[in-house]
């Protein structure tokens, strides 16, 4: 009912927003890149249907659910048929986020599929006209002059400018796209300017928008099935950049829009040195990504939801040829009684519940001999990044032979590493060769069954000198792990830079408290260690009961043939 026409203010306001959106492609969240050129080929007719999130509030309200995925595309194929029929999966659904409401793969078979996240101004400008259930999108494509499909009632259909599938009673009065967008963009919507914290408009909002760089951020070294594992850990939504066989990463990502002002995540220490010869041209920044020390209930190389990861601008804490932040953290950072109050809790928590980095075997009672020095040597993956920069020339059975020879009259227990057990990672030893150098093979047990027995920890760089330093017990290091040269333990390398004298507490406020991000396992929710190791505590057991963990571990390998499969590769 409002009188649009004799508000000359607010219209002259809503022609010069909507021309700014369009100049400067401005839309709902504006982090995406803009379509490449060259994307869409010759000037083809095109159709866009826009794919939504299951179970999004708008589809039930909006009267959309009524609409199967079939007769929408069968609309627009059937109404177009002079022109390509494209899908565009919403950003949630790429990100793994959320399922979305067309079944994509059904999809395939008629219509062609953007699977990239756009800019959705700059996508619609190759388009005709939009079949949408009730998205915005559909109602930027009309502040485009591009026709509008509703197979639903969003706030934009029922005044004449769309082509409705389905009627409300109560819309009855005839509007102009101009006065639409003046309702909802202006007279409904409130807004603030959160860089000067005070209230704002609409064309204060565009403009800040237009004066703000893309920061988007680009993810490289992520397999598939860790797409939507990462993704909680960050407050913005990742880009991953997965090309095909024989394409370039650093092409790929800079038409998905990398720029001077991106910042770059890269898995551990997999080299793209195209995209860091990029990064350090353009003063990109780069952050590596690594699982933290208390990861899952089930191994990585099994595809489990990790709980725990860690990001490093400096390095990464497994690589001791340059600084990380866990080292400088190490080194530099003044310990607080709190923090050091916290640890000791956490250290006794570890201790008593016998927790580790996995949590995948019960501990049980190895009955290991009592006249006799216990040391335990832990296997690792012979091509482990942490050896191949911590321990470089090293293997299971180089440890092994060193071992023996440094404590001859010792009982030495070995136990491979979970992964190597699974068949997932290389360094088996075969069973007669390493029994010439140690005296028991143990396998399928928890580490405690060992640490209750040991009284040193013969290591490369395994995790499990770490732990083992948790409960006191004497570890000597054969490589150099992030918690060798700080007085703590007897190494057999040195780093130079490692100058500081720690505690035990210190070493795990670090470790455990300052450099790891942590999410809650349901929720997905950033939480802090105590709630991670309290969820860990509660349901390991009744994770390994509820299925065989070698039929887990079966149906988790299959997991990331399925997604290759599904996308195509």
């Amino acid at each position: 009912s409002y009188k649009f026409s004799a508000d000359n203010d607010l219209m002259a306001t809503a022609r010069e927003a909507m021309t700014l959106i369009r100049r400067y492609r401005i839309s709902k969240y504006n982090n995406a890149p803009d379509v490449p050129e060259g994307y869409f080929g010759d000037d083809t007719r095109r159709i866009l249907i826009v794919a939504q999130t299951a179970g999004d509030a708008s589809l039930k309200y909006g009267l959309a659910e009524r609409f199967a995925t079939d007769e929408i595309i069968d609309a627009a194929i059937l109404e177009n048929p002079d022109a390509e029929i494209w899908l565009k999966i919403h950003p949630d659904v790429i990100s793994g986020k959320k399922g979305s409401d067309i079944d994509i793969v059904s999809a395939r078979i008629k219509c062609h599929i953007i699977d990239e996240d756009f800019n959705p101004i700059s996508l619609l400008e190759y388009f005709d006209a939009v079949y949408t259930k009730t998205s915005q999108m559909g109602f930027e494509a009309l502040m485009l002059g591009k026709k509008c499909v509703c197979f639903g009632m969003p706030f934009y259909a029922g005044w004449g400018i769309t082509d409705d599938r389905v009627r409300c009673k109560r819309r009855t009065a005839s509007r102009s796209v101009e006065e639409v967008f003046a309702a909802a963009y202006i007279l409904y919507t409130r807004y603030t300017n959160p860089y000067q914290n005070r209230p704002s408009d609409i064309l204060d909002t565009i403009n800040e928008l237009i004066g703000l760089p893309k920061k988007m951020n680009y993810f490289f070294g992520f397999s598939y099935w860790k797409h939507p594992f990462v993704a909680p850990f960050f407050d913005f939504k990742p880009i991953f950049i997965n090309p095909v066989a024989g394409e370039n990463h650093l092409t790929k990502a800079l038409r998905k829009g990398l720029n001077p002002s991106s910042t770059i995540y890269i898995w551990g220490k997999n080299d793209f040195p195209e995209v860091e010869e990029y990064a350090q041209t353009h003063g990109v920044r780069i952050f590596r990504i690594e699982d933290g020390f208390v990861r899952s209930v089930g191994l990585g190389s099994d595809l489990t939801q990790p709980y725990s990861l860690v990001i490093d601008g400096r390095g990464i804490y497994f690589d001791p040829t340059c600084e990380s932040d866990l080292e400088y953290l190490l080194e530099n950072h003044p310990f607080s009684s709190q923090e050091l109050e916290r640890a000791q809790r956490i250290r006794a928590y570890l201790i008593e519940k016998k927790l580790s980095k996995y949590n995948l075997y019960d501990n049980i009672d190895l009955n290991l001999p009592s006249d006799r020095s216990i040391v335990f040597v832990p296997g690792q993956v012979d091509d482990d990044a942490s050896i191949r920069f911590g321990a470089p020339g090293m293997s299971n059975l180089e440890l092994l032979k060193q071992v023996r020879a440094n404590r001859p009259d010792a009982y030495i227990v070995f136990k491979p590493h979970p992964d190597v057990l699974a068949g997932n990672r290389v360094g088996h030893i075969d069973q007669s060769e390493a029994l010439r150098y140690c005296d028991c093979i143990v396998s399928e047990v928890g580490i405690d069954s060992v640490l209750a027995y040991a009284d040193e920890v013969h290591t490369m760089t395994s995790l499990v000198g770490f732990e083992a330093l948790i409960r006191r017990i004497k570890v000597v290091t054969y490589g150099l792990p992030f918690y060798a040269g700080w007085g703590l333990t007897e190494d057999k390398l040195r780093c130079e830079r490692r100058k500081r004298i720690l505690s035990i507490d210190e070493l795990v406020a670090a470790t455990y408290l300052l450099y790891p991000r942590y999410i809650h396992p349901e929720s997905l929710q950033r939480c802090e260690i105590e709630e991670v190791l309290e969820f860990i505590e509660q349901n390991r057991q009744s994770f390994k009961n509820s299925m065989g963990l070698h039929v887990r571990n079966w149906i988790s390998r299959k997991f990331q043939m399925i997604i290759r499969i599904a996308k195509g590769l």
